[in-house]
């Protein structure tokens, strides 16, 4: 379904949205928002985020950029601020979904893990409709898979995602257990 002249919605719906860092202990200060993945050109697509489906074609509140993507992953059970989460939202870690943008570190809540599940399958497949290679973990650091233990002896492949205008190059896809697992690992250009 076309948004606009020039946006075609993926998905949308309302998820509860984490504030900036300064602001994530105070409950208030999560929102409820509407939001919509948009595809703009065959390998552009963008996250925005509405007050209200009422309100998604008036002026957005704000986008995540989904190329500064670095980390995405369902169940965060292991994330520092987990705990605070859980015990302030009641919910399950399968209803949620971890991202960290450049700087900015999101969770998105949803009602039930198969709305957080769905988030998360067109988030994946938007990403990696974007040219993308693997890189060797020696050559940019060595990324633990969240279902590893600390010190597993377990080598990861992180997955790199860039927006160039020539799209159809002959670099390999992501390794299908990654999606599989709930987590994507990037490097944002």
């Amino acid at each position: 379904m076309a948004l606009d002249g020039e946006n075609e919605e993926i998905y949308a719906g309302y998820l509860y949205k984490s504030p900036q860092a300064s602001l994530f202990k105070l409950q208030n200060s999560w929102k409820r928002r509407y939001f919509v993945l948009l595809k703009k050109r065959k390998t552009t697509c963008h996250l925005k985020y509405f007050k209200s489906e009422e309100m998604k074609r008036s002026e957005s509140l704000g986008a995540i950029d989904l190329s500064r993507v670095s980390l995405m992953f369902l169940n965060p059970e292991s994330h520092s601020m987990w705990k605070w989460v859980h015990e302030n939202f009641r919910c399950s870690p399968s209803c949620v979904l971890f991202m960290r943008v450049a700087d900015r570190e999101y969770f998105l809540i949803g009602e039930t893990s198969l709305e957080i599940e769905r988030w998360f399958k067109a988030l994946y497949d938007a990403m990696n409709n974007r040219p993308h290679k693997l890189l060797d973990p020696k050559e940019t650091g060595r990324i633990r898979d969240i279902s590893a233990p600390p010190n597993s002896p377990k080598k990861d492949q992180r997955i790199e995602w860039r927006l160039d205008a020539s799209s159809d190059s002959d670099m390999p896809s992501p390794k299908e257990d990654q999606h599989e697992k709930g987590v994507a690992e990037v490097k944002a250009s």
